[in-house]
């Protein structure tokens, strides 16, 4: 079962293996693989298996997303092994996960969604809990988390927005009071963290029972220890950062997959505006560290 206060969000194209490590070194008690598609295991497609966990990974959930209950069931069996919790992906708002079903599509079929979480309970060893919205085009998450509730998930994380709103406006941590007075299980917080600060508030003001961060993450690993490295340190992490993503893709693919999560470390830096008109000519881990010596001191 997930264990810990705070944790690491499932983000796509940014938490893999690379970056789980970094948050965790940081203070991330919990993680999560990216969202991985249940039709693409149950195909056996290589890319897929390559997001599950480590051997070497501790309390990890495994996200899955899709829109087929059987699917679902064929996968999660397929992957239990590999994780200590899986995750339902009910709370994507991206168009083309939503135009398949997938994601927070499901807020719109609540029979479904609580078929998908009794069959994957009944069929898998290991805890199944679920990613929500507040809702898709309007705020239904009573009723979302009554279903849930029903079908024995284990938790239910909520990111306080509808699939309408995407990421636009404010997450509306009010709700999560609301919330926690109808939730008999775990609930945990997502949207807009950004601080140590926010996590503090969330738990302590609005009373959840856990946090998951994700853009509030993004060049920001310490967020999760509130412990700021000083520049060495922070060159080093980078450095760090790169090299098992090297070590994962090999230096070409990860030095393109790495050039937006470096964009993030350099938020906040004076010369950040230098730095990233550089961003375009890193090509391989030196062109990285020329950069890293000479603009970030």
């Amino acid at each position: 079962m997930l264990i810990g206060k705070v944790g690491l969000a499932p983000m796509a194209d940014y938490t893999d293996f690379a970056y789980r490590e970094i948050c965790r070194k940081y203070g991330a008690e919990f993680t999560f693989t990216e969202m991985i598609s249940v039709e693409a295991l149950i195909r056996n497609k290589q890319e897929s298996f390559q997001m599950l966990p480590k051997k070497n990974e501790k309390n990890i959930g495994i996200q899955l997303f899709g829109s087929n209950i059987e699917s679902f069931v064929k996968a999660g069996q397929m992957v239990q092994h590999y994780g200590n919790w899986i995750d339902i992906n009910a709370g994507c708002p991206v168009k083309k996960v939503v135009k398949k079903g997938a994601g927070s599509a499901l807020l719109k079929d609540l029979d479904k969604l609580g078929e998908i979480i009794k069959k994957l309970k009944e069929s898998v060893n290991i805890p199944v809990g679920i990613k929500i919205r507040l809702g898709f085009d309007e705020d239904i998450a009573e009723k979302i988390i009554e279903v849930v509730q029903k079908n024995k998930a284990d938790y239910v994380i909520v990111h306080a927005r509808t699939q309408k709103q995407l990421y636009s406006g404010k997450a509306n941590w009010k709700r999560f009071k609301d919330l926690k007075r109808v939730c008999e299980i775990p609930l945990g917080a997502s949207g807009d963290i950004y601080t140590y600060e926010d996590v503090k508030i969330l738990m302590e003001k609005f009373g959840v029972d856990f946090v998951i961060i994700a853009r509030g993450s993004i060049g920001n690993p310490w967020i999760f220890s509130n412990q700021k490295p000083d520049i060495e340190e922070l060159k080093d992490i980078v450095l760090k950062h790169i090299s098992i993503m090297i070590d994962e893709y090999g230096e070409k693919k990860a030095i393109r997959k790495f050039k937006k999560i470096f964009i993030g470390y350099t938020k906040g830096m004076k010369n950040a505006r230098e730095i990233r008109k550089q961003v375009p000519h890193i090509n391989t881990y030196c062109d990285l560290k020329r950069v890293i010596d000479m603009y970030i001191f």
